[in-house]
């Protein structure tokens, strides 16, 4: 086994390692104690070795520890010597700025004093060009090249930009202006000639020299006037020719409103062709004024027809503003459609907002001209008739799905004229236009109950003569309750409309919310991005921006608020009419009841005080009068009748349902329930009978028996029909029966009497209570 000492001087030697590979070839038997001598020897003389190595390296670095202190003591000597260097340079480059700065200060200030006089030398030569060009001027304008006329006037404007304000060329601007005036004035007739020729060559030609002299302007006015507002002018003067009707003035004046709105597509699409082929045109002769040129020229067509365009729209008739308003709409936006790759988008929009701003004014009538056209269809749906309950009953019956789909229509026509921006005074229109229908309706009804002698809405009867008109039999009660189909079908119908409204709103907010702004009065109009979004919604949207930010605030409110009711004052106008009717046909059924007990708090009978007798004559019970049995009788009879009734309205519906007429169905199994009737003619008869018992002031005591007998027979009455009679009533009923000496104690051991009635009938009685 070889030994090397430089493995024990590694960090990383592993002794056990070594000695197991030292013992790895180690023989076994008698042998082994010889071997592990050697192995002894030889651990010792490595370790000698190694000791011996050590001793060598530590000698060594001992001796090399004074030789690294010198160097370092050298090194930090270096670097002492090596900053006071450094010092002294620095020290001499601060001394060389300050002269450097020096140097450059005066450098600066001599170029400043050579680009004067450079400036000057210019001046001077420009002021000299200047002159010349100023004398020399009316030379080249009079000879009539309008190229050289354009030179001379961009080289003075040139030269007038580095004279200044040199006083010699004070009157140098106002001469360069006449100058540019004059040279227009040349160009101008050339231009039109040539833009009349369709020459693209000489017009272009012509466009820079207009250019040069700094009179682009003039070429758009003459383009516009030239090739669009002239020739499409003479077509739109054209209309005048056709013949006028004769006539009043307001008829005149429809017919020609009329005739404008049937005339209106074809000169639309006579704009649209013009603009399509003036697009090439342009394009060809004036590439970089192309959007503009365009653009600007219909705009220019459109102020020039504006106040003729309002006069022959003038018509109090919304379907006229609304067929003139459809013609527009579809072939301007047509026409803009197809020139807004030319024009771009945005300027597309401008044009075509300016061509429908005559419908501006008619925008903000809307509202004013949708009341007038609601009411003219109302006023044809009035109740004529008023006398005959079934007459009229059917007249209104008739009459209501024609006055709601009337109202319906009004949602169409906002979205026709307004593209639907008019929405809130849409709105407005058809609550105010159903609230007057209902109250016509309301009226109808007031003059039924005037002409049928029943109690008007403050409960006072009607004189004599009108009493006892109402027969409550089965044909007239009939006829009353068809009064109260007439009002349940209002109300579902006017419900469906609200349904129809909001859904229309929300399909409105859908198509517009691309062109309505955001949310916030102080929210940007946003502009339209394609050719696609030029449509007479976007131009009726931007015609007013304050308008559309109310549009949005209005339409995310039907979006968001299920609870939004478009119909705030009719709806409950409405439910007002069902109920006046309801109370109509309850009048009618207590007509019998009410005509008995009229003035029964007056009867004599009440008071007559008992006989005084010496004999000792025997008493009999009192029965009731005939006024109470009258009445009894009545409200016995009255569920035949009721059920009667109820069986043709089932009888109805099923012949409704079986002709597939599945509203009519609908309506007449609903607006019926016998049952709820005679509950409703129970609980007011017993009302009657109360309001005319606590009228009775005095009471003697067959008067007081007889009232007895009277009121138990009522309360009979009304626990068949119902389920129980008034505790007030019932309670007058003990207390006329009691005796007066016991009465205190009697009336007072029932169960749910009423002790304002106690101390009333007491009162009445003469009893007085402790």
């Amino acid at each position: 086994m070889s030994f090397n000492p430089a493995e024990f001087s590694d960090a990383n030697f592993d002794v056990k390692a070594w000695v197991n590979s030292a013992c790895a070839g180690c023989p076994r038997g008698e042998s082994m104690e010889k071997y592990l001598s050697e192995v002894e020897m030889k651990l010792q003389l490595v370790a000698e070795d190694i000791s011996l190595a050590l001793e060598e390296q530590s000698v060594a670095g001992l001796q090399r520890i004074p030789r690294a202190v010198a160097e370092i003591d050298r090194v930090e000597l270096e670097s002492k010597n090596l900053q006071t260097r450094i010092a002294g340079i620095l020290k001499r480059l601060d001394e060389a700025e300050t002269g450097s700065r020096a140097s450059v200060n005066l450098l600066r200030d001599i170029d400043a004093v050579k680009g004067r006089m450079e400036l000057t030398r210019d001046t001077l030569a420009e002021a000299a060009g200047l002159a010349e060009l100023m004398r020399s001027a009316d030379d080249v304008f009079a000879g009539g090249n309008v190229r050289s006329m354009a030179d001379i006037v961009a080289s003075m404007r040139r030269s007038l930009k580095v004279v200044g304000s040199v006083p010699e060329f004070e009157d140098a601007p106002e001469r360069v202006e006449a100058l540019e005036h004059r040279l227009e004035q040349a160009v101008k007739p050339e231009l039109v000639k040539a833009l009349a020729n369709e020459n693209a060559f000489r017009a272009s030609e012509l466009r820079n020299v207009l250019d040069v002299s700094g009179r682009i302007t003039a070429l758009i006015h003459a383009y516009a006037e030239v090739r669009v507002v002239e020739p499409l002018r003479r077509e739109w003067d054209a209309f005048k020719k056709g013949a006028v009707p004769a006539g009043p003035a307001a008829t005149a004046a429809t017919s020609e409103a009329q005739r404008f709105a049937e005339w209106l597509p074809g000169y639309c699409e006579k704009v649209a062709s013009r603009l399509r082929r003036e697009v090439s045109f342009c394009r060809s002769a004036f590439p970089r004024e192309c959007e503009e040129l365009i653009a600007t020229a219909w705009v220019k067509l459109s102020e020039a027809t504006k106040r003729e365009f309002s006069e022959r729209m003038a018509s109090q008739r919304l379907d006229w503003f609304i067929a003139a308003h459809r013609a527009a709409g579809d072939g301007y936006s047509t026409a803009a459609k197809s020139v807004a790759d030319a024009t771009g988008p945005e300027r597309a929009a401008y044009a075509l907002r300016a061509a429908l701003a005559p419908f501006d004014a008619v925008r903000d009538r809307y509202g004013e001209l949708e009341a007038r056209a609601i009411a003219e269809d109302l006023a044809k749906l009035e109740v004529r008739r008023c006398d005959d309950v079934e007459a009229a009953a059917g007249e209104m019956s008739a009459a209501v799905p024609v006055a709601i789909e009337s109202l319906g229509r009004a949602m169409e026509r906002c979205v026709a004229l307004t593209a639907g921006t008019q929405a809130s005074a849409m709105l407005k229109a058809v609550d105010d236009g159903l609230v007057r229908y209902v109250d016509s309706l309301t009226a109808s009804m007031r003059r039924l109950r005037k002409s049928q002698g029943l109690p008007t809405s403050g409960g006072e009867g009607k004189k004599e003569g009108s009493e006892g008109r109402v027969v409550a039999g089965e044909e007239s009660i009939q006829s009353a309750l068809q009064l109260t189909a007439v009002a349940h079908a209002l109300t579902a119908r006017v419900k469906d409309l609200e349904r129809s409204l909001v859904a229309s709103l929300k399909e409105l907010r859908g198509a517009l919310l691309p062109a309505l702004p955001e949310p916030g009065p102080a929210s940007e109009m946003p502009q339209p991005a394609a050719a696609d979004a030029l449509t007479p919604a976007l131009a009726a949207v931007h015609a007013n921006p304050d308008g559309a930010r109310r549009l949005r605030a209005l339409l995310d409110r039907v979006h968001q608020d299920v609870r939004f009711g478009p119909l705030a004052r009719g709806v409950p106008r409405c439910a007002d009419f069902e109920d006046c009717a309801r109370d109509f046909v309850l009048d009618v059924l207590l007509s019998k009841v009410r005509s008995e007990f009229r003035g029964l708090a007056k009867r004599a009978e009440w008071s007559t005080s008992a006989e005084s007798s010496d004999f000792d004559l025997p008493t009999f019970s009192a029965y009731p009068q005939g006024y109470v049995t009258t009445a009894g009788e009545y409200l016995l009879s009255l569920p035949q009748h009721l059920e009667s009734i109820a069986d043709a309205a089932e009888e109805e519906r099923a012949a409704a349902a079986a002709a597939g007429e599945m509203g009519r169905a609908a309506t007449a199994a609903e607006h019926f329930d016998s049952g709820e009737w005679m509950t409703r003619v129970a609980e007011a008869a017993a009302g009657l009978l109360l309001a005319e018992v606590r009228a009775i002031t005095t009471l003697g005591e067959p008067g007081a028996a007889q009232l007895a007998a009277d009121l138990e027979y009522f309360n009979n009455i009304i626990s068949a029909l119902f389920s129980e009679p008034p505790s007030a009533l019932r309670t007058y009923a003990v207390c006329a029966a009691a005796a007066r000496d016991s009465y205190a104690i009697s009336v007072r051991d029932v169960e749910g009497m009423d002790e304002d009635v106690i101390r009333a009938v007491a009162k009445a009685r003469g009893i007085k209570l402790n």
